[in-house]
């Protein structure tokens, strides 16, 4: 009965979507205060019907019951509890509903929160989400229904859940990448209601600016947890791979971070209004895109959600009507009058531009090298492979001349250029200090040694400038001066020194990181990087989800002192017999430790018969590259936080109002 209901709930949330649009439009379209004031309660009702329906969906899980589908292909009696509730969005169906839920939810908070100018503003946005949520519940009804029985055939027991998806990952990462979604998606509504109101006016993107950076921080978080989440959970080592299903959510983190930017210079300075619109558009279409391809089974991944080209086709046809329908409105109205373009070369806003138009050609660069081997399959039918060299030799000198920009931009004013002779020299020594470390630590030249550590050095430096020079500003004004436009500047500075922290973790652990892959048995052992690892014994472990051979690994110092034991572990899950490999990792500031265990070896020309195929590394300050993500999202709450309270102000007492004008000014 429960999955009944949550059905019904579904169907009622799409019938109350299409209403809710449908009076918003006619109430603003008639002018009709009577139509309008349905949008509140009608918005609140979709967002409840939905949230009961996931919850219904839980509750599935939670009771185990295996005559709904999907409960019995993603659940097990034996599944931890934790993962039972995460279960619900770890396959498509789930995943969806979770995305259609947090629209609705987004979209009930905007408008319960609105302020009382510019109502029409936010109707229209609201009636957009509420288009696109329609949309997505026709194609959860007919394509992908969470609900759909197994009936009369009610298996006993689950397939239990992937176990690539028992971890701590399930739980964080996919909620963080679906809500950047979601951001991007009220992002979309608000650009396309701007364009049906004449344009993102300075207002209108002072509102969007917080959702915008929410959406951001979101899909920053989600990235990177995904990347830690491979790095402990594969058993590979690595934290980055160029998979197709990384990159499609890779590729709209560029673009929303152009988004963002562009829409600072548009609330601040009443400019690039059309760019700020399209970059929403497009962020949001390749979001779309994304899901193409990772529930459509067009690409092979570890990480891939589904295989259904029907539902593939049917993600394709919303892509292709909401994305269309918008980019066929913007062109329609690219007469949009914006303020005139006033600033000169090196300003802010000249710089700010140049960032975007490189973040965007770089997301282009790896969309073209995701989706090359599927065009070029489709019209030769032969199969090919674009990697890591292609991705590193395009995407990387890129992002130098992005950190090059980041650094410089700071140190620019508005409207106008400053001198940049001591940028310019800064420039250089940061560029002789990389030059001298990159010969003396390799062999023989990197290039992308040399870029990753000049970028890193170079932000760094740069920034620590800018606050140097700020602080100096404040000194000359006696102390007097914004607080908001501080707290949102040091927090910039804040998340580009966390940028230049995952440059610099990524680029030292991809260029020193040090293996080997090697035989190893009790008694047996191996140095590496100074650390010797001794293999003591194998045991066995059992837990309630499955059982694993496990190797206790001895690591000691150089100098023979004892630094830790590492677990590394083969696991052989008991609902499917599925076997996977659990690394051992000792964590520090510095680096880390990694042993991964591979197959047990057979006994061959008088060796030991219990030895196995050990993976061990030594990976310095790869823990960088998640602790700079920390930074820039600490940082994009931080500013949306500041901006939410800026856009408060606007509609309090005139004088408060003026003050904010002048700081924008």
């Amino acid at each position: 009965m429960i999955p009944e209901i949550g059905l019904i709930l579904l169907i009622i949330s799409s019938t109350l979507s299409l209403i809710l649009s449908t009076v918003t439009i006619l109430g603003i379209k008639l002018d009709s205060e009577y139509l309008l004031s349905y949008t509140k309660p009608l918005t609140t009702l979709m967002c409840l019907t939905l949230v009961c329906s996931i919850f219904s969906l839980a509750y599935c899980f939670l009771i185990d019951d295996f005559s709904v589908a999907y409960v019995a292909n993603n659940s097990n009696t034996q599944l931890a509890t934790l993962y039972k509730v995460a279960a619900v969005w770890g396959s498509h169906e789930g995943s969806m509903l979770f995305w259609v839920v947090a629209i609705a939810v987004w979209s009930a908070f905007i408008i319960n929160r609105a302020p009382a100018t510019n109502q029409h503003f936010h109707q229209k946005l609201v009636a957009i989400a509420a288009l696109l949520i329609f949309g997505f519940c026709l194609f959860l009804l007919f394509t992908s229904s969470p609900f759909t029985r197994l009936l009369p055939d009610i298996p006993i027991e689950g397939r239990d859940l992937n176990p690539i998806l028992q971890d701590i990952g399930l739980i964080i990462h996919p909620p963080l990448l679906f809500l950047g979604y979601v951001g991007l998606t009220i992002c979309f509504a608000g650009a396309v209601a701007a364009l049906l109101s004449g344009g993102l006016s300075q207002q209108y993107a002072r509102y969007l600016q917080p959702w915008a950076i929410l959406a951001w921080v979101f899909l920053t978080g989600g990235n990177a947890f995904g990347s830690w989440w491979a790095y402990n959970e594969l058993g590979w080592g690595g934290w980055w791979f160029w998979d197709p299903v990384e990159n499609a959510s890779f590729i709209p983190w560029l673009v929303s971070t152009a988004m963002v930017h562009s829409m600072l210079l548009t609330a601040k300075r009443g400019i690039l209004g059309s760019s700020s619109i399209f970059l929403a558009i497009l962020a949001f279409s390749l979001s779309l895109l994304g899901s193409f391809l990772v529930r459509s089974g067009v690409v092979q991944s570890v990480h891939a959600f589904a295989s259904d080209p029907t539902r593939g086709v049917s993600i394709l046809i919303l892509l292709i009507v909401f994305s269309g329908s918008a980019m066929a409105l913007f062109a329609q109205r690219t007469s949009i009058k914006s303020a005139p373009i006033t600033f000169s070369l090196w300003s802010k806003e000249s710089l700010i531009l140049l960032g975007n138009m490189l973040l965007v050609i770089a997301a282009i660069s790896v969309l073209l090298g995701t989706c090359y081997p599927l065009i070029f399959e489709v019209i030769t039918g032969q199969t090919i492979s674009v990697g890591a060299p292609y991705f590193n030799s395009i995407f990387i000198p890129i992002t130098a001349l992005i950190c090059l920009l980041m650094g410089l931009a700071p140190l620019q004013n508005w409207r106008r250029s400053t001198k940049v002779q001591q940028p310019l020299i800064l420039v250089a020594a940061c560029m002789v200090m990389a030059l001298t470390a990159t010969w003396m630590t390799k062999e023989s030249f990197s290039i992308w040694l040399l870029l990753g550590l000049f970028s890193s050095l170079w932000v760094i430096s740069a920034t620590g400038l800018a606050l140097v020079q700020r602080a100096a500003f404040k000194n000359y004004e006696n102390g007097t001066g914004n607080g908001r436009s501080s707290m949102r500047f040091y927090a910039m500075c804040f998340a580009h020194i966390g940028v230049a922290i995952s440059v610099l973790g990524a680029t030292l652990v991809s260029n020193f990181e040090t293996e080997e892959l090697l035989r190893m048995g009790p008694g047996q052992g191996k140095t590496l990087s100074g650390y010797s690892f001794i293999y003591d014994e194998t045991q066995n472990v059992e837990t309630s989800s499955y059982t694993a051979i496990q190797a206790q690994i001895r690591v000691l110092d150089s100098q023979n002192q004892f630094v830790t034991y590492l677990y590394p572990q083969r696991q052989t899950f008991k609902t499917n017999g599925m076997e996977m490999s659990a690394a051992g990792i000792h964590s520090g500031l510095l680096g880390d430790l990694y042993v991964s265990m591979g197959q047990k070896l057979t006994k061959n020309s008088g060796l030991n018969d219990n030895e196995y195929l050990i993976r061990i590394s030594y990976k310095p300050l790869v823990n960088w590259i998640w602790l700079g993500a920390l930074f820039m999202m600490i940082s994009g709450v931080v500013i949306a936080f500041v901006s939410r309270n800026s856009i408060a102000r606007i509609h309090s007492p005139t004088t408060q109002h003026q003050e904010y004008c002048n700081e924008l000014a």
